[in-house]
Order: C-alpha cells, then structure tokens, then sequence
C-alpha cells in the first residue's frame, strides 16, 4: 500500500489553519466612563457588553449584558447601542437566551436616533429594565441577560460599533449605560473606556494568524500522521 504523505499533510496544513480562524468575530465593551452624573460605586468598569457573530458567517448575532462590577444597591435602568445608519433598526429581533441573577426581562425598543442618552447623544436601540422594586426586580450587581440577535441579512457585530449622532451633548459613543441607586441623588450616564475587537472569519478583513498556535496544531496533526502511517507499513510488511 502506497501512502501519499504529501498530500495528509497538506490536508493536516488546510485543516489547521480552517479551525483557527473559524474563530468567532466580537466587539466588547468595558464601561468605565463617566459622562454625566456622580462615579457609580464600584469598581470599572461597571458593566460590559460583548457582541459576538454565531452565524456561519453572518445573520446572527449574539449579545451577553453583564453587571458585575457595580456596587450592591446601585443597578442598570437603561442602555443603549447603535447599530449601522444603513440598516433599518427596527428590523432586528432581540431573543432571549440565558440569565443569570434575579431581575425582570428588560423591554427592547428601536428607532433610527430615536433615544437619547442624557448628555450623550441619539441611539438605535434601547434596553429598559426595571427601575422600581428592590434588587430581586432590578439590573444589579452580580446579573448578566443574553440575546440572540436575527432579522437582518448579512448581520455582523461590526453593525454594532457605531457612534450615536450627536444631540449637542459631550460626544459621539458606541454605547451608554444609565446607572442608578437608591441613595444618590443624581444617576450616572456611563460610556465604554476600552473597545476589544476579535476579527475571525465573519470580516471582510483575513485574520492575522497566530504563529504559534499554528505550530501547535500542526504538531499534534504531523503527529497522529506519523503513527497512522508506520501502522500501514507495518500491515504491508505481513
């Protein structure tokens, strides 16, 4: 029996590089800016926000909110995000499709700069949660909501980083978040501080390969060809 060594491992070469950059694209946001109001206690940033492309390579989108770093007592009342001027906002879909804490389902609406963020700005989309009750009710420390977001073709995470349009307030942001708490007297408007963008195989951009991730995988696969084939030679020698 002849084994074309070549050829596995060229496929183990084309079968490396695929799993590394089928990596999922994403755009997180830290919030740990303060354009209106008092520093929210806690520590920054206060909550985050995370896109993430699941489809194959596009349609959907996935969006966990979390609140982990504000201080108990204090929690979310609204927030909101842009979405590319060139699609319809209100054709998105919003699923739910986890949660973790006790807090009511936020309402979702949308509208092209149809919500404006205190001193911030006009936004697309806006998730109202509960501002009345205790924290068993309310967005607060510790809780995180997940959507799946569908509705429009060739959706991506990048049609969520977008600037709101200015309304004469402090500056164009990617997403703002209205903090409360019972004991202040005068919420706080938050913006992201850091923006962290994962570039796999949805953008139109090719992903920078990972060197040594290469190597790695490439390794294990060189490896594994390696034994398959001292098992045929040894069968062809009986």
């Amino acid at each position: 029996m002849n084994v074309n060594v070549k050829s596995i491992l060229g496929i183990a070469a084309v079968s490396a590089v695929g799993v590394l950059s089928s990596a999922a694209s994403s755009v997180t946001y830290d919030f740990g800016q303060v354009s209106g109001g008092p520093t929210p206690a806690g520590t920054p940033p206060w909550v985050q926000a995370s896109f993430t492309d699941v489809g194959m390579p596009s349609d959907t989108v996935q969006l966990p909110l979390t609140a982990e770093n504000i201080a108990p007592g204090a929690y979310v009342s609204c927030w909101y995000f842009n979405v590319n001027s060139l699609l319809t906002p209100g054709s998105l879909q919003f699923t739910q499709t986890g949660s973790a804490g006790s807090f009511g389902g936020p309402t979702i609406s949308t509208g092209a700069n149809a919500f404006k963020a205190g001193p911030d700005g006009k936004f697309d989309i806006l998730f109202g949660f509960n501002s009345t009750g205790d924290d068993s009710t309310r967005f607060t420390s510790g809780d995180s909501v997940t959507f799946t977001i569908t509705g429009i073709s060739g959706l991506t995470v990048q049609d969520f980083n977008a600037l709101s349009t200015s309304a004469g307030g402090s500056g164009a942001y990617a997403s703002a978040a209205h903090i409360e708490s019972g004991s202040a007297d005068c919420p706080s408007w938050v913006n992201p501080t850091a923006t962290t963008q994962i570039l796999g195989n949805a953008d139109t951009r090719p992903p920078v390969p990972d060197t040594s991730a290469t190597i790695s995988l490439l390794g294990v696969s060189l490896a594994g060809i390696e034994a398959f084939r001292r098992k045929l030679m040894a069968r062809a020698k009986r």
